[in-house]
Parts: C-alpha cells; sequence; structure tokens
C-alpha cells in the first residue's frame, strides 16, 4: 500500500499537505493525520474526526510493522496530548476512538504508570 495516496485517497482535504511534504516516511503521514484530526477536534467536526480515527484503525489493521508502528507510537501516543487534554472533550473523543485504537490507548496508559 501506498500510504500517502491512501491516506489522500481517504481525506482529500490532506492532499495538498501531502503534496509540500517531500519525504513522506509512514511517520511524517502519521503525524499530518494527527494535526489534521485535532484541528477538527477543536472545530468540533467530529464526523471529521470520527473518519479520521476510523482510518487510523484501518491502516494499523492492514499496514505492515512500519505504519502499525507509526500509527502506535505516533497517532495513539498523541491522544493524551493532542485529543484528551480537554476533560470535558474527553468522553466526546473517546466515544468516538475505534476499539483497536482504545485498546492500544489504554494499553500505553497502563505501560506509562509502571
Amino acid at each position: 500500500m501506498e500510504l500517502p495516496g491512501y491516506v489522500e485517497k481517504a481525506i482529500p482535504e490532506l492532499t495538498g499537505v501531502m503534496k509540500e511534504s517531500k519525504s513522506l516516511n509512514a511517520y511524517e503521514v502519521v503525524r499530518h493525520l494527527v494535526t489534521y484530526t485535532s484541528s477538527q477536534i477543536v472545530k468540533h467536526n467530529m464526523n471529521a474526526a470520527k473518519k479520521c480515527l476510523a482510518l487510523a484503525e484501518q491502516l494499523y489493521n492492514k499496514g505492515n510493522d512500519v505504519v502499525r508502528n507509526a500509527i502506535e507510537n505516533v497517532y495513539v501516543y498523541s491522544f493524551s496530548h493532542a485529543f484528551l487534554c480537554d476533560e470535558s472533550k474527553k468522553n466526546e473523543v473517546m466515544g468516538i476512538v475505534p476499539s483497536t485504537l482504545y485498546a492500544l490507548y489504554k494499553k500505553q496508559v497502563i505501560n506509562s504508570h509502571l
């Protein structure tokens, strides 16, 4: 799977951003997805945020090890910092997180407190 093209097809709004970045490794693509997802949450556009989260889950489930690591270590890791910093939004956002990503998030939170 060609990651930048796959993400652009799913979220056309990221096409310009992807084109501006010259070298797009999996981690850079996922960082762009985090930024876009966060901006949609800030704008209260939960339908777009849900679409981004579903795409991230799909990439995690279908991607190779590099893509899976990028989703886990960049996208899911960003939940606490980018998505859940506002306590009032936390429940709303976590309510749209797909089960695979939520399980990864819980594992990270538990492991971070060891």
